[in-house]
């Protein structure tokens, strides 16, 4: 009986051993997931605050970008310098500005990593806004 026990104790840790790895990459399966929501409701608030700002000061592009950058949070670090703004040929009240936010999240599970270029997607937010007020030298 005893030597059963002991046979049945080693193919425990086999089984442990085999599901490991498995166990191990749904984890990290599950973190990257969450830190692709997180990455994508960030970089789209990023655009949207860039975008309201942009709505009542179209002229200050500095300003915007840094609004949209000043949004990111957490785990999410957005460069002002990649943020795009697109403007009307004149900025006329009704008039629409759009904001792009763009940021590149690696992953940390491997088999994301394997199906991903580089192991890294670009995430995107756009925020459209209508001008309220014309440029302050207007």
């Amino acid at each position: 009986m005893r030597n059963k026990r002991r046979g049945q104790n080693g193919q425990s840790i086999v089984e442990f051993a085999l599901l490991l790895p498995v166990l191990l990459i749904i984890l990290l399966g599950l973190l990257d997931l969450g830190r692709v929501w997180h990455a994508v409701v960030t970089v789209h608030d990023c655009a949207g605050e860039g975008a309201l700002y942009a709505a009542i000061r179209p002229d200050d592009l500095d300003g915007i970008r840094a609004r949209a950058a000043a949004a990111a949070s957490g785990l999410v670090q957005v460069n002002p310098e990649t943020v795009a703004i697109e403007l009307p040929p004149n900025l006329e009240p009704g008039a629409p500005v759009t904001v792009t936010v763009p940021y590149t999240m690696t992953f940390i599970n491997p088999l994301f990593g394997a199906v991903a270029p580089n192991g890294q997607i670009v995430l995107q937010g756009v925020a459209v806004e209508a001008v309220i007020s014309t440029p302050m030298g207007d």
